[in-house]
């Protein structure tokens, strides 16, 4: 199997401004309108904690960056670290940002053992952090990584400065991905242009994401990365086991905000705002002309949230 990606395959980390993605994804912050000249640094590098192999992005920030707030982005099931390229190439002109990817997600191993407990995979975000030396962080989640960033702020609140939970909340609207279906495909264009029916998405800004969600098995089809073995989603018992409900939330002492998509398929207004309004610190954010891919979809809006939020922190 191989790649379509540049990853760190050792332990020497990897410059990534260097390479034909990295050019592409400023050819796609273009078609945005966003800023593309001076881009910040990303470097790709793995570290092992806990048994795990992960890879994890670097977006090095401004020189001055010390006295911002680190970024430690957490991408949702199915998806990868990448996910958060098109904002992190904006929010590191102002601060550092770290997106990893989960286990058995991107190019981070798989769990030998299959184990996908959410429990689980908090803690490997916690070790992470740890491994990194970062300092209390704005940990931000997206769908499922919103899931372990609830667990994260509950279990150790000593790593999290604040938390921005987005597009979701308990009881969520989505029935999940079936386990042990490995999903096949003929090539990245067949993969875009299925993705690109979920929200309002750029082809683009698709394709770029499947060039890091896919590998090529060694009969030419291209499979997902993610390890079939990892069902995610939905309100049912059999998925996101003990994730943290609207009464537990209460005791996030830390700000909080919560962003999503006005025409999400994934939450309700009145549960995501129900969640912002039982955090003590608590605020909601609906970005409207969005979907469950919040920040994809409305790059800018999102930024300028985040920016806002850390504003008054």
């Amino acid at each position: 199997m191989s790649y379509l990606n540049v990853a760190a395959d050792n332990y020497e980390s990897v410059l990534l401004n260097d390479t034909p993605e990295f050019a592409e994804l400023l050819a796609i912050s273009a078609e945005f309108g966003l800023k593309v000249d001076n881009p910040p640094t990303c470097v790709a590098r793995n570290l092992v904690v806990r048994g795990l192999r992960f890879n994890v992005l670097d977006w090095a920030g401004p020189a001055d960056g010390d006295s911002k707030p680190t970024l430690f982005m957490v991408h949702g099931g199915a998806v990868t670290a990448h996910t958060w390229d098109l904002v992190a190439l904006q929010l590191a002109r102002r601060y550092r940002v770290i997106t990893p990817d989960i286990r058995s997600h991107g190019d981070s191993e798989w769990a030998r053992d299959g184990d996908y407990d959410h429990h689980e995979m908090m803690e490997d975000l916690a070790a992470i952090m740890r491994e990194m030396d970062l300092p209390p962080c704005l940990v931000i989640g997206h769908s499922m990584g919103g899931a372990l960033v609830e667990r994260l702020a509950l279990e150790y609140p000593e790593l999290t400065a604040a938390i921005a939970i987005v597009d979701f909340t308990p009881e969520s609207n989505y029935p999940g991905l079936p386990i042990d279906v490995i999903r096949l495909f003929d090539s990245v264009e067949h993969y875009a242009e299925r993705a690109s029916k979920y929200g309002d998405r750029k082809l683009s800004e698709v394709t770029y994401a499947a060039r890091h969600e896919l590998l090529q098995r060694l009969d030419g089809k291209l499979m997902p990365k993610h390890d079939p073995r990892h069902g995610m989603g939905g309100p049912g018992p059999g998925y996101y086991p003990g994730t943290p409900g609207f009464k537990q939330m209460k005791a996030v002492a830390v700000p909080a905000a919560v962003i999503w998509g006005r025409d999400s398929f994934f939450v309700t207004d009145e549960k995501s705002q129900q969640l912002a309004d039982v955090m003590p610190l608590g605020e909601g954010h609906c970005i409207e002309a969005a979907g469950h891919q919040v920040f994809l979809e409305q790059p800018q809006a999102f930024i300028d949230v985040v920016n806002d939020f850390i504003g008054r922190l």
